[in-house]
Formats: C-alpha cells, structure tokens, sequence
C-alpha cells in the first residue's frame, strides 16, 4: 500500500490564524477569500467574523467593519472583539460609543494591553490627555520589555510636544529590539522633531539600508547627512532619491540646499525652483528660492519673490523669513531705512529664551527718550554682530542712559571701549541683571538702527584703548607704519627693514550651514608663500600646525582682547568673513577681507563708499578692502583670483 506524497508536510485545514497571517503580510484579499469559506462552513464563527472586520478595517472599510465585529459580539463577547469595534467607531468619528466598547474591553480584559492602548486613541481623540497618557503607560506597565509599547508612548509625548522624554523612551525601545528597523525609523524621526538631526543620522542610515529603493528613506537619510555637514555624500542619496520619486518638493529642496552649501548654484537655483513649482504656495520653498536667487545676485527677483511671500496666507514663522530674507537683500542695496525695519524679523525666528538672562522681564525699549532711566543693551547673536553693532552705543546715549550686557569672550575686550571706559556706559557683570541696577527696558545692539530711526551705517571711529607693555594707549604705530593710499592713508613709510607681519583666518564657524562657501581649505592660501619679505601669523583658533602650506606662528589660547592685542601689532590682517574681520576693522587695522561670491549684506554694493582720494571704501570699516570670488562654483577653485589678488598686493605693500 502506498502512502500519499506530502512533501513531508501534513496538510493543515485552513484556519482563522491563517486569515490574519496573510493580513499582516499585506494579502487582505486571499485572507478575506479564506474567511468567507470559514463561515460559509460555520456561520457560528465568532472570530472568523471578528476576523473579518479586521480585514474590512485594514481596506479602510470602517462601516462594514462596526457591523462585523458587532455580529461577532453578537455570537461571543470577546474583550478583543470590543477593541477592534472601538477602533473602527473612532475611524467612523463615533468618540463616545468608541469610549463605551474601549471601556468595555479594559473592563474584560484589564491585562490585555491592546484594550488600554484602544482607550487612549478614543481620549486622545476626545482631547483627554491626561488620560490618555496615563491609558499609555498602563498598556506599558502590561509589557515593559516590549520595544512597541515604548514606541506608541513616545509618539503620543512627541505629539503632545514631550518630545525630550520621548526622544529617552524610542532610545529603551532600540535597546530592547535593536535589529527593529522601525524603531531606528522613529527614533531619527524624533531627534529630527527635537532639532538634533545630525544625532538623527545613524539611524536614518540603518534605515536607509535596510530599504536601499525607498525614495522616503533615501530622502530622510539626505537630510540628516546635509546636517551633518557630509555634503557630497547627501548629494549621492538625494539625487538617488529624487530619481526615484522626481515629484516629492521636500527631496528637490534638500537637494537644491545642499547644492547651495557646496557652491554650486545654479544646480540649486534649477532644484529649489522645481521644488516651488510643485508646490507653488508653499512659503517655506518660496524663501529657499529667494534666497538663491539672492545668492546669484538676481536681487530684484529674490525681492518681489519675499514680498509675495508676506502676503501670502502662512504661518507667522514662514512670514517673518520671508521679512528677514527681504531685509538683507535690501541691506545689500543701501535701502537702510526700509531694510533695518524687516530686520527686525529676526526676533520671530531665534530660539524661544535667547533674550533671557541679564535682561529677563525687561519690556523692549522703543528708542524714545527715557527721561534718565537706564537701557540695557544686549548682545544678541555671534560676536561679529555685536562687535559692528556697538558702535550705536554712541547715538543712543542721547536718549538714555545704557547699560551693557556681553558673551563672555568679549567682556575683557569691550570694557576696554572708550564709552565703557569712560563710565559713559555700565557694563553688566556676571550674574548681574539689568533691572536690579534699574533698567527700565532692553534692547538687541542688532536693533538700534531701526529702534533709532537710522537710515545710514552709523560711521567707524576709534573706539578701543589697547595697554601694551610700556603704558596704556591706543595701540596704533603699526597701522601708521603700513598704511597707505588704498586704506585712506596720507603718506608712505620708509623701507621696511622687518619682514611684513601679516595675519591670516581662513575659515569660519564650521557650524554655519554654508560655511563651505564661506571658509575655505588652507591650501588655497599657498600663493601667499611665494611673497618674499612676509612673517605669517595665524588667527584661526584651534589650528593644528600642519593646517597651512608654510609656516605660522600659532594663535595663542585666549579671549577676544588677547587677540585685539595680536592684530594690534600686525601690518595687515586677511580674513573670510568671520569675527577676526570685525575685530581687525573695529581696531582700525588694514584688514583684507576674501569674501564668497554672493557673500554677506554687509559686504555688497550697498555698504561701499568713496574714500577721501576716490577709492573705494567699506562705510562699517574704512580699513577694509575687499578681495571677492568673480565667480562660484564647488571646491577651491573660486578662491583661486582673489587669493592671487592678495599676493599681489602683499608684494606691492613689501616694497612700499
């Protein structure tokens, strides 16, 4: 007698668990074709009907799933069954007989998670969250080792703006599941949520390569690489991923940001402009194209684009960078009156809390005569601003007496400033606070000019005392010695017999998202080597000694007045645009600036002025002169005429 062949697997009758095996792999349809057999067999079938209205549920079918899960409470009141009835009131928008079958199933099954984790959709949805919280943590309590329990947790804290706790609950879940791609998923999408995205990277990576063809984990794993400062690597996953999906605003703006911070402009003026006509009053995408556009310098353009923008119907946040982006470009131009007005946008978009501290309490002063009752003045953002900037100190002390609050690095610095020196202005202490030395309001340095009504960039003049070792007076000989004609000098010096001491800053706050632009790689500098007769000293912090091609002698630790000091006793300082350009020209020192094509307002068109002998001349600082990128692109090559420029006028200045 044979025996049937069976492949060494008996035959197994088809069943209920079967049905929902092929619901959870995505097979509704199969699954739904196995459980109409099932009743056909056995209409009595309680959970082969309960089955059934979870497949209606998961086909979006939320009607059809009420009436089934209720014929199978008809036939069996199973806790589970009450679950899966609520879940489908509530998609049908029915809260409160939602409440009612979730209340049930807690009710028959207390320890089942599920029944508590259906209460809390139903509370959340009737704007209970207290209760919903704590229905969470209870469903948590049943399985506390269960990676997503710790996820459902941390979503509901991240919608209810908890993000920082549940940012600590996603981080358990991946320790109890680490091989669970999705908790890596949602633990990124948190970090993202609470602003730490370049933390957000790896697990956008893990991501990434668990789904190498998904356009969606392509473009988050972009994202967080752009960051993190990876560029040409965010540009690879970015364009992957646009290739993929082509139509998703989202990608085509990354992408087009990025193409931004690595100089290649117009790549991003072609990717953020598809991004906008995708989604064409989206607000945030129009700024981004406004801003590249500025870059290019088609001003005009960028202006009508953030104009639009302001009266578009968004949110305050999207206006008021619309407002700050329009400010600059009209900085740019000279339009100071109008431009200082929409800088004030700024305030809308600095972190909630950057005001506090000296000034906590204190009303904003609106530049109106205070009749003697004193005004603290703050520093707002980096100490290039508030070194610029603290020359309004001087107009507005003609309405009120001031007080000075500043970063720490510039404390030693700014008390040696002529109105602080002179007891014309307090300089806060640490831990002092302006209104217990009888401050009557607050303001930003950065907004004086609109607080004051100017509509001119308030002239420089010699404001800080330098001591060096014989006494206390302004520290100025070398400035003398080297000036000449392009710097407003009147005469020319005598051969020099010391070699030039020339100080160099190649780079920026490499945290500033397009510092690539604005830095550069030290090689660059290496013409500067050809120049006979020339001493270099570094002024970049944190140097390492094999960071230039030649020789420098390294910036010593210290604050801002040790540095004053340094750039006091050089012949000529070179700079990109960082705090070393501000300080070299708050002192009055010659002071070369190697600016980016497109570079900052303070630099462009509207900032330039005629010397006394028809030159050219910076109206923030008269001892600066500017050696600009012609032309943009990626790498070092934009670099390369400005830096040829400087050489030459090294050679010109060795043989004055």
């Amino acid at each position: 007698m044979h025996m049937p062949h069976t492949n060494g697997m008996a035959a197994q009758e088809p069943s209920v668990e079967q049905a929902l095996a092929l619901l959870s792999v995505g097979d509704a349809e199969r699954a739904a074709s196995l459980l109409r057999n099932l009743l056909r067999e056995d209409a009595s079938d309680a959970e082969a009907w309960h089955a059934m209205a979870c497949v209606a549920r998961a086909g979006g079918d939320a009607q059809s799933a009420v009436a089934l899960a209720g014929r199978a409470i008809g036939l069996r009141p199973e806790g589970h069954f009450h679950i899966t009835l609520a879940h489908a009131l509530l998609e049908q928008g029915h809260a409160e007989p939602a409440r009612a079958a979730a209340n049930v199933a807690v009710m028959t099954t207390p320890r089942d998670p599920r029944a508590h984790e259906a209460m809390a959709a139903v509370l959340e949805a009737q704007n209970r969250m207290r209760d919903a919280e704590q229905a969470l943590r209870t469903a948590l309590k049943l399985r506390p080792l269960d990676c997503e329990k710790h996820l459902s947790l941390a979503a509901f804290l991240a919608r209810t703006g908890q993000v920082a706790e549940a940012v600590r609950l996603s981080e358990k879940a991946i320790r109890l599941a680490p091989e669970a791609v999705f908790a890596h998923n949602q633990h990124a999408v948190l970090l993202e949520r609470a602003g730490r995205m370049r933390e957000a990277e790896p697990f956008f990576a893990t991501v990434a390569k668990a789904f190498p063809q998904d356009a969606a984990a392509l473009a988050n794993y972009g994202a967080a690489l752009f960051a993190t400062g990876a560029f040409e690597k965010a540009r690879d996953v970015l364009q992957q991923s646009a290739h993929r999906v082509p139509d998703a605003p989202e990608t085509r703006t990354n992408l087009g940001l990025v193409q931004m911070a690595l100089g290649a402009l117009d790549e991003a003026e072609q990717e953020l402009g598809a991004a906008l006509a995708l989604r064409q009053q989206d607000a945030r995408l129009a700024v981004n194209y406004g801003t590249v556009l500025a870059d290019l310098g088609r001003r005009r353009e960028a202006e009508a684009l953030f104009r639009q923008v302001e009266n578009w119907p968004t949110s305050e946040q999207d206006r008021a960078r619309a407002r700050f982006n329009l400010s600059t470009v009209l900085l740019a131009q000279g339009r100071l009156e109008e431009g200082w007005q929409a800088f004030e946008a700024r305030q809308t978009l600095l972190p909630s809390g950057v005001f506090l501290g000296h000034t906590e309490g204190l009303p904003q002063w609106d530049g109106i005569d205070t009749g003697g009752h004193p005004v603290a003045l703050y520093a707002e953002q980096g100490l290039g601003d508030t070194l610029q900037f603290i020359r309004y100190v001087e107009p507005a002390l003609e309405r009120a007496p001031l007080l000075l609050a500043v970063p720490d690095a510039l404390r030693a610095l700014v008390a040696r400033m002529e109105p602080v020196r002179t007891g014309r202005v307090t300089l806060l202490q640490k831990g002092q606070t302006a209104q217990a030395v009888g401050a009557v309001a607050c303001c930003s340095l950065l907004s004086l000019p609109a607080r004051l009504g100017l509509n001119a960039p308030y002239p420089w003049r010699q404001l800080v005392s330098l001591p060096d070792a014989e006494g206390d007076h302004l520290a100025k000989g070398h400035y003398e010695a080297s000036a000449h004609k392009s710097f407003g000098g009147e005469k020319k010096p005598q051969p020099r017999a010391k070699p030039l001491r020339v100080g160099l800053c190649w780079a920026g706050n490499p945290g500033y998202r397009f510092d690539r632009r604005r830095s550069m790689n030290p090689a660059c500098l290496a013409p500067l080597a050809e120049v006979p007769g020339v001493a270099f000293q570094s002024l970049q912090r944190g140097q390492a000694e094999a960071d230039l091609p030649f020789p420098a002698v390294v910036l010593p630790e210290g604050d801002m007045l040790s540095t004053a000091r340094l750039i006091a006793g050089l012949d000529v300082v070179v700079t990109v645009d960082t705090v070393i350009a501000h300080l070299a020209g708050l002192l009055g020192k010659p002071v070369w600036l190697l600016n980016r094509f497109g570079g900052d307002w303070r630099w462009a068109d509207g900032s330039i002025g005629q010397g006394a002998e028809g030159q050219e001349e910076s109206l923030w600082y008269p001892s600066l002169r500017l050696f600009s990128q012609s032309t943009y692109g990626e790498g070092n090559g934009p670099w390369e005429q400005p830096v040829k420029a400087v050489a030459e006028a090294l050679r010109k200045l060795v043989k004055m």
